[in-house]
């Protein structure tokens, strides 16, 4: 948006869920994406972290320090969001346990950032028609709960991630007792509309 004598960054979220393999329709509110879910196969145990990735993520195993030092910045905001509890659209949410990063749901959030900046689009939708848990799947993640929030033209970690706990659907995923697991992209494509694209990734398996 822009003000009379200053400029102000476009910032826009969107948050994606999808639960028991039951599309729901995207939840738009203004300015703001919206938020996605699905899951609830079984209960399988985790698998490591550090378990090989596939070829997929080639081209986001090796990024930028400063962009991985955000997107930990975003991983440590969202675990003590959790661990305070959190109101989301007028429901109390109680205190969560921490989310632990995946590498494999953190290369497919990077994807998906990469993806938006570099072709200059903001969508849970990837250019080649991809949803948030054929990513997930790609990377190698077997999921059984999936959701995805994303955001863009947020500046700073904190500000993605008060701009997703303010909206319901997204503040919704970041206090879900299902996920277990997290990754998160972040990517800056000067260029670009929004320039800072987020995406975070949570999972169950």
């Amino acid at each position: 948006m822009m003000q009379i004598a200053k400029v102000i960054p476009l910032m826009v979220i969107g948050s994606l869920a999808l639960v028991g393999c039951i599309g729901a329709e995207p939840e738009m509110d203004e300015g703001l994406g919206d938020e996605i879910t699905e899951g609830d196969q079984d209960d399988g145990d985790v698998g490591e972290a550090e378990q090989e990735l596939n070829a997929y993520c080639n081209d986001v195993i090796n990024w930028d320090p400063a962009w991985a030092s955000l997107e930990s910045q975003v991983l440590t905001l969202v675990n003590q969001k959790r661990a305070a509890g959190a109101t989301c659209g007028g429901t109390y949410y109680s205190p969560k346990p921490a989310l632990t990063l995946d590498e494999r749901l953190r290369c497919s959030s990077r994807k998906h950032s990469k993806n938006m900046g570099v072709n200059n689009f903001f969508s849970h939708t990837g250019s080649n028609g991809s949803q948030p848990w054929d990513r997930m799947t790609s990377a190698g993640y077997v999921w059984t709960y999936a959701a995805e929030n994303i955001g863009a033209g947020y500046t700073t970690p904190a500000s993605a991630v008060n701009g997703w706990m303010a909206s319901p659907g997204h503040c919704q995923n970041i206090m879900s007792a299902t996920a277990k697991h997290i990754g998160v992209g972040y990517y800056y494509a000067g260029s670009s509309t929004y320039k800072h694209y987020w995406t975070q990734n949570f999972g169950k398996q």
